[in-house]
């Protein structure tokens, strides 16, 4: 059975901020942890990994000595696409998938090297080693993919960035067995506006996709801070 594992579930900012002296922010530093831009990792059965965004732009490094197969991309903003620019110098050929986007980032499109970009296309599943990726449309400020990854015993929702679900997309997920669903909730009511979903707002859409499993995630340090200030327990947990 396959497991999702996280490299990062914060925002672009990631935690500790810098130079910044919320508790959040504090805690962080004495315990010697860091949060860094939400993205994640499968490794297959045959040890060869599958990436769910870029963000982490030591990437190359983190899986050196490993076979990085593909790439879901979900969208082209640099915290999600900034490893790409080494990753791309492997000496292995990657597939990267990704939403339509004609500028892409940086010149990746010009200089792609390894990296072949592939752009995918909505509820069209992707297949690789046994496992299922289907492109998931979502509101943001560049045109955006969350993933259904599914096998035959386990199906995972990873949506993010979002600052809603589509139409579409939400009449997609309420028709799955979702085992696992995962949901961009970086901001909180009242203190920031964005393209982003606040913790209420990505609650309501959790209660409704009913996942075995629902957790936050692409939480920034002032949520968070704003959540222990007020003493907030929420019905879904950030991770």
């Amino acid at each position: 059975m396959f497991e999702l594992r996280f490299l990062g579930t914060a925002d672009s900012g990631g935690i500790p901020s810098h130079n910044c002296e919320c508790s959040i922010c504090q805690e962080y530093r004495q315990k010697g942890q860091k949060n860094l831009a939400t993205s994640a990792y499968i490794e297959c059965e045959n040890g060869e990994i599958i990436l769910l965004d870029a963000g982490i732009e030591d990437s190359a490094s983190i899986f050196d000595g490993k076979k990085i197969v593909a790439i879901l991309l979900t969208h082209f903003h640099p915290d999600h696409a900034v490893g790409l620019l080494r990753l791309r110098y492997s000496s292995d050929k990657i597939n990267c998938y990704h939403p339509k986007d004609k500028d892409g980032f940086a010149d990746l499109f010009k200089h792609p090297k390894a990296i072949k970009f592939i752009e995918n296309s909505p509820f069209q599943s992707i297949e690789i080693n046994n496992l299922k990726f289907t492109p998931i449309p979502l509101k943001h400020s560049k045109n955006t993919t969350g993933y259904l990854i599914h096998s035959k015993n386990k199906t995972i929702a990873y949506l993010t960035d979002c600052a809603g679900i589509k139409e579409e997309s939400m009449m997609f997920l309420l028709l799955q067995t979702i085992d696992e669903c995962y949901i961009d909730a970086c901001l909180s009511p009242n203190v920031q506006k964005g393209n982003h979903l606040n913790y209420q707002e990505a609650s309501k859409i959790l209660d409704k996709i009913n996942a075995r499993k629902s957790y936050l995630i692409h939480g920034s340090h002032v949520t968070l801070e704003y959540i222990r200030k007020n003493n907030l327990q929420l019905k879904y947990n950030y991770i």
